[in-house]
């Protein structure tokens, strides 16, 4: 049981991070170091890891609809921390 969470906190973080990876690459002509170090002096990498981490929606009511509830409950844990530190990266 607490596997299968894992397993949904894991693939959170790799939805995110694509998701940060694709949008980075998109619409930044600098590298993806340059641009996450230049976001985050213009306090705009909480934005960036907001619209990074939307890919989580529709995999989590694809695990709904697959009856994996323990991943699902894995993938929210994840999007919940990722909610904390959102909201540190703002204040910071």
């Amino acid at each position: 049981m607490i596997k299968k969470k894992l397993m949904g906190f894991v693939i959170g973080i790799t939805a995110t991070i694509a998701g940060i990876t694709f949008f980075t690459i998109i619409f930044s002509p600098e590298s993806i170091s340059n641009s996450l170090k230049s976001l985050f002096v213009q306090k705009k990498l909480g934005a960036l890891i907001s619209i990074g981490s939307l890919i989580n929606i529709p995999l989590f009511f694809i695990l709904l609809k697959l009856n994996k509830i323990n991943q699902a409950y894995g993938l929210i844990s994840f999007l919940l921390l990722l909610v904390f530190i959102v909201a540190i990266l703002k204040i910071v």
